[in-house]
């Protein structure tokens, strides 16, 4: 008897496989991984080669889940962006291409930076400010210094000139006292003294004396 019917095959792929290969391979594609991985994990769970799935997704399975393949691509993009985000705000020290310092720390700390000379900046031109106060003042005070310095140079000088006045009028007021007591004594020799010019005590011969020396 001819057999009409055809058999089905041991190892066709039914509604379930073809539900499973896809929800793994979308998953693989949601997660940023390879088709390839999502092969070979299918392929565990199906009791299939790698190869086998990848021919089924790419004869059948693939084209009934087009919408899905989109949103698993977009759903890709925003990990994938909201990953890097993250990476830049708090870092991620272990991933391989992570810096010591993510850029949103690179910013706040060229921020801070930024603040940091902007205040030192407003303190350099206060000091400046100040300094050319202290300046001014010193300009003054070293004006007022030097006519006081020459004041005093002046008032030394008058001193000096004073001083030695006195001096001088002691000289001769005591050379006039000697005169006066010589005088006493040598009055009757027939001499007297008196004072030059200079200051100089002078003995003078009277007319008596010079009678007598003839």
């Amino acid at each position: 008897m001819r057999q009409t019917m055809r058999t089905t095959r041991q190892d066709a792929w039914t509604p379930e496989d073809d539900s499973i290969l896809a929800e793994v391979v979308l998953r693989h594609i949601r997660d940023g991984s390879t088709q390839l991985a999502g092969f070979n994990e299918a392929s565990r769970k199906l009791g299939r080669t790698a190869a086998a799935c990848g021919f089924r997704w790419n004869a059948c399975v693939r084209k009934q889940y087009r919408a899905g393949i989109e949103l698993a691509k977009e759903e890709r993009k925003r990990r994938k962006s909201q990953k890097v985000q993250e990476q830049m705000e708090v870092g991620d020290v272990d991933h391989p291409t992570a810096t010591l310092m993510t850029w949103a720390q690179v910013l706040r700390f060229l921020r801070q930076e930024k603040n940091t000379a902007q205040q030192w900046a407003s303190r350099w031109r206060a000091a400046e400010r100040q300094a050319a106060q202290w300046k001014e003042k010193f300009e003054t005070v070293d004006k007022e210094y030097q006519k006081i310095r020459e004041e005093h140079d002046r008032l030394q000088r008058d001193y000096q000139t004073v001083l030695d006045d006195y001096r001088a009028l002691v000289e001769i007021v005591e050379r006039a006292r000697k005169a006066a007591f010589l005088d006493n004594v040598d009055a009757m020799a027939g001499f007297t003294y008196r004072i030059d010019e200079f200051g100089n005590l002078e003995r003078v011969a009277t007319d008596a004396a010079f009678e007598q020396a003839e």
